[in-house]
């Protein structure tokens, strides 16, 4: 179908089309950022596969996770389901082992790995993605995995083999229960995963077949070949940890996605000279020091998280060294601080504080691609942890990701709605796009967060709010409203006397207005700034002022 816009995004291109529908290239005008809409056919779903994939796309616009493609929207336009996601630069699975052949067996195991986690966070929320496939995993320009078209795969789980949109490639990756037309739950996703990483690591496929028929007994009747037929350096190990992940029988397979993903683990953790990101780096081309540094600070806190699951978790103890680490960081011992944090992280992985901590440490040093990825573990556990969002996003910010930014403190007021600098930082994003329609979201979170900034006392509710006063300023001057930005900025400086930015504002409006005696009286307190720019444009202007 031929289309300009729909749901209020502008249609740009076509990224692919399929039995279902099509996946469209589109722009919101209100961010202006690009994005990957998913349209489907008006007789793709009928009735109660319509009704699920709102449902459980709606549910997934609300779940966080690295390594899970972001939902924006989702909803329906002259009868046709449809999808708003991220837009993602990069390579399927299926492009890379195609064009590059296997993937060395760390970098698949910890592509895994991170695909597993991303489905025991779908898991916990209900949702079953049914279908798993290379096409439907991308690896980022930056070396990350995204878990794709879980909205989409409900449609085929009711179809049979045959079946219009559900293709020869799909039913390679599905589980005996899935093949047998049975009710599937995680342990099918389970089996499909299996099928992906077997894949990757031999080039081949799990369960071949010249047509669905055959394929469907295979995966019934048969047992794949042996990882050591196709590559005598696979481990016997890893053919043990698939063998228990490809059972016929779902009850026999791994509880869930999180105890396969922690066998994976253990066998990355527990060999010697864990090299796999660096083989991810040279797979897909990513280059840059600071990248490498994150990468090589990733690896550390991984291999503690493998290593550790030889011995018992042990909460309390974690707590403690969090604690000592918490104390130290207090008296700015930040290396006795991260040492701490390290032992927490040793006795119990999936304890989120040491690892928001290790990553506002990162972010104190200015180590920014290290905190993103600490903080990104650190949400992945505690999803609803508003604090590391909002962290996260300003992280992005120094990152230069301001799309992401916005994603992150939108998420952050969601799960924290009194997080009043979020409200600051998403409006100033705006204000920094432009545009009529991005001014006026900026206006309704500026009001938004000033309105709850009334309820709050003390110097947090001070300082957010002569902080959205100097962004409301900046509002009312990128809307031709001059005299109404000077009434802000002399009220953020009211209510907060130390805003330099709000000096710094006011003495370029007087200058401006050829009032110096103004400008120089609110020049002065920005000489004094830790920004060296700012200090030296202040200085700039008074020499300028004082010699007129």
């Amino acid at each position: 179908m031929d289309r300009t816009e729909i749901a209020g995004y502008s249609i740009e291109g076509v990224l692919g089309e399929g039995g279902m529908g099509t996946v469209y290239r589109a722009r919101d005008a209100t961010l202006e950022r690009l994005l990957a809409v998913k349209v489907i056919r008006k007789d793709g779903l009928r009735g109660p596969g319509k009704e699920r994939f709102l449902r459980e796309a709606r549910a997934c616009s609300r779940i966080n996770h690295p390594n899970i493609i972001t939902v924006y929207a989702a909803g329906e336009e002259d009868g046709h389901p449809w999808m708003a996601m991220e837009l993602i630069e990069g390579r399927t699975v299926r492009h890379v082992i195609d064009n590059d052949g296997t993937i060395p067996w760390r970098t698949a195991v910890e592509w895994t790995i991170d695909i597993l986690d991303a489905l025991n966070r779908l898991h916990s929320e209900g949702i079953i993605h049914r279908d798993l496939k290379p096409e439907n995993i991308m690896v980022t320009d930056d070396g990350l995995v995204k878990l794709m078209d879980f909205g989409i795969a409900r449609m085929a789980a009711s179809e049979t083999l045959t079946a219009e949109g559900t293709t020869l490639g799909t039913a390679h990756y599905m589980s005996p229960e899935q093949t047998a037309g049975k009710k599937v739950d995680a342990a099918s996703d389970i089996f499909s995963i299996a099928s992906v990483l077997y894949q990757m690591l031999t080039g081949l496929l799990a369960f071949p077949g010249e047509h669905p028929m055959a394929v469907m007994y295979s995966i019934t009747n048969s047992a794949p070949k042996p990882l050591r037929d196709h590559n005598p350096d696979l481990s016997d190990d890893l053919q043990s940890v698939l063998d228990i992940a490809f059972e016929k029988d779902p009850g026999k397979r791994f509880v869930n996605a999180r105890a396969f993903a922690d066998a994976l683990r253990h066998l990355v953790g527990t060999t010697e000279g864990r090299r796999g990101q660096p083989s991810r780096k040279l797979l897909i081309g990513v280059a840059g020091l600071a990248v490498a540094a994150a990468i090589a600070a990733s690896v550390v806190f991984i291999q503690s998280r493998g290593q550790s699951r030889g011995r018992t978790i042990d909460r309390e103890a974690a707590t403690a060294h969090n604690e000592a680490g918490s104390a130290l960081l207090t008296d700015g011992d930040l290396e006795g601080a991260k040492a701490e944090f390290r032992l927490a992280i040793e006795n119990d992985p999936d304890f989120y504080l040491p690892w928001n901590n290790l990553g506002n440490i990162a972010r104190l040093e200015g180590n920014y691609n290290i905190a993103d990825s600490l903080l990104h573990k650190t949400v992945t556990l505690d999803p609803s942890n508003g604090d590391a969002l909002f962290n996260l996003g300003d992280v992005k910010i120094e990152l230069g990701d301001s799309a992401a930014a916005f994603i992150y403190y939108e998420r952050s007021i969601h799960e924290a709605p009194d997080l009043l600098p979020a409200y600051n930082n998403l409006a100033s994003i705006l204000i920094d796009q432009g545009g009529l329609l991005a001014l006026k979201a900026a206006e309704k979170y500026i009001e938004d967060g000033l309105a709850r900034a009334e309820g709050v006392s003390g110097e947090y509710g001070v300082q957010a709010k002569s902080y959205l006063l100097k962004n409301r300023g900046r509002l009312r001057t990128a809307q031709g409203r001059d005299d109404e930005a000077l009434a802000d900025w002399q009220l953020a400086l009211t209510t907060n006397p130390a805003l330099l930015e709000a000096h710094l504002l006011c003495a370029q409006w007087y200058e401006d207005a050829g009032r110096i005696d103004e400008a120089k009286r609110h020049w002065l307190p920005v000489t004094r700034s830790e920004d060296e720019q700012e200090r030296d444009t202040a200085i700039q202007a008074l020499n300028r002022l004082n010699s007129q």
